[in-house]
């Protein structure tokens, strides 16, 4: 009788470093930018700075700014703006009227929700989006994979919020009801996620598989911090913190796409879009001056009139949406050549 033999050894699995960008700034401003969300949720919670100087500084550096970085890819490009009428426009049409009808219509708490709610799943939707990006720049592609992953990292996030103002807190966002029955049930959903995630990265890791170490990187940056916020902060404080971490990534990725996009200087996209894709300082000042003109006003008027704060919650509607149609990779080459996946 042959002896047996002896078990295969594990193979090594190596690590995997394709970057969007590159090294440094992904780690600064796609990954690191969570170190600004930690120094909110330092500032307010341990160090008990007022929210709103935190606020004012997070709605005019960086919040507004980052609807500049989309208005200088859509509106201020005439290429673009030539290819996309339809949608451009009547984007804008459709958003700055919703709000002033919803208030006209005695809704405005539910245009408080549909604003609240919505920009929350869109910074849940950029993280999904940096994810499948370092997906794609390292091949890691397994269909089963990329089910799990997105499923984690909306498990992960969502539960947060929802823990804090469906269970615990929902005073806080005016919600006359609470669900403790669904708490033990979310957990336990979470649990069967979190130990079904960690096997299978378990079985690549032993397999010999790419270890996606940007991806995994992201996901150790963002989601500790949004079960910190939720934990510990009011949705007042929550926003600018959890908020800041996206804007700093969009600056990133739009600053990348426009410098890869107007460098021929072409007259075809206007000048603004090749002014503000050579100089990080014009970038940086147009986008300060644009926020500012915006945000400004529109808060005072809005504490005066409930139509002139319907009017310019138009502003962050018309943004989520064009911001889900034109960052489609798989469907637009252009973009795809601009952030150098092609």
């Amino acid at each position: 009788m042959a002896a047996a033999a002896p078990p295969a050894a594990p193979v090594s699995a190596r690590l995997s470093t394709r970057w969007i960008i590159s090294p440094a700034v992904d780690g600064t401003f796609v990954i690191g930018s969570a170190l600004a969300g930690y120094v909110y949720l330092l500032l307010y919670v341990a160090l008990h700075v007022p929210i709103g100087p935190l606020w004012w500084l997070w709605s005019i550096a960086f919040d507004g700014t980052h609807i500049f970085a989309t208005a200088s890819r859509t509106y201020f490009d005439r290429e673009a703006r030539a290819r996309n009428r339809r949608l451009f426009y009547g984007s804008l049409l459709f958003f700055f009227s919703l709000g002033p009808l919803l208030v006209l219509a005695g809704w405005k708490g539910w245009l408080y929700l549909l604003v609240g709610a919505w920009a929350y799943y869109h910074v849940i939707r950029q993280h999904y989006g940096f994810l499948v990006l370092y997906k794609v720049k390292n091949r890691d592609l397994a269909k089963f994979d990329n089910t799990l992953d997105r499923v984690f990292l909306g498990a992960m996030l969502l539960l947060p919020p929802v823990h804090r103002f469906l269970i615990h807190h929902p005073a806080e966002l005016g919600i006359p009801w609470s669900f403790p029955g669904i708490e033990k049930p979310l957990f336990a959903t979470l649990a069967i996620v979190a130990i079904l995630y960690v096997g299978r990265q378990w079985v690549r890791i032993r397999r010999g598989d790419a270890i996606d170490l940007p991806k995994y990187l992201l996901l150790a940056a963002v989601i500790p911090l949004h079960w910190l916020t939720f934990a510990y902060m009011s949705w007042q404080a929550a926003v600018p913190t959890v908020t800041i971490v996206h804007n700093l990534q969009y600056h990133a990725i739009v600053w990348f796409h426009n410098r890869n996009r107007y460098a021929d200087g072409a007259a075809e996209h206007g000048r603004l879009p090749v002014a503000v894709s050579r100089s990080l300082l014009a970038y940086a000042a147009i986008g300060l001056a644009f926020s500012a003109l915006y945000r400004v006003p529109g808060f005072e008027l809005g504490q005066v009139s409930d139509l002139a704060f319907g009017f310019f919650c138009g502003f962050g509607l018309t943004h989520y949406y064009l911001d889900s149609r034109i960052w489609r990779v798989r469907h637009d080459p252009g973009l795809r050549e601009a952030l150098q996946l092609a």
